[in-house]
């Protein structure tokens, strides 16, 4: 008998665990979730960015380099830089958000918010970007 009433102490405790550790998985995962809105689009391929907005075509290279169409474009070095800085933070999270398209985690909404971070920083030092942005969140 009093093997019993440790082995139903034992199993109430565990599960209380049990139930104690979903809960904190369920807040923790509505936690971390966003809602991304994607807008214009944007590819990489072969070394170029794409940006697409409307009917402008940008395209930058790794060096942060800039095209419209055929034409450089001439950026000082804080905006090569910056845009160079982009095209790195899109090769690291491209793939990684193209194969959890349907599930947003932690790092999708990570590289999310470091895409805004950038996007932004694009907007106040590259007029030809004023109006670029890939992603908002809700």
């Amino acid at each position: 008998m009093l093997m019993n009433k440790g082995f139903h102490g034992l199993t109430t405790s565990i599960f209380g665990t049990i139930v104690a550790m979903f809960s904190f998985f369920t807040v923790s995962a509505h936690a971390v979730e966003c809602e991304p809105q994607w807008h214009n689009s944007l590819s990489l391929n072969e070394g170029r960015l794409t940006l697409v907005q409307g009917k402008q075509e940008f395209i930058v290279d790794a060096k942060g380099r800039m095209f419209f169409d055929v034409h450089k474009v001439a950026l000082s070095p804080k905006q090569t830089q910056l845009l160079s800085d982009y095209y790195e933070l899109l090769d690291n999270d491209l793939p990684y958000l193209l194969s959890h398209s349907q599930r947003i985690d932690k790092q999708v909404c990570d590289f999310v918010s470091l895409r805004i971070e950038q996007e932004q920083r694009l907007q106040d030092a590259i007029p030809a970007l004023k109006n670029w942005r890939s992603v908002t969140l809700n």
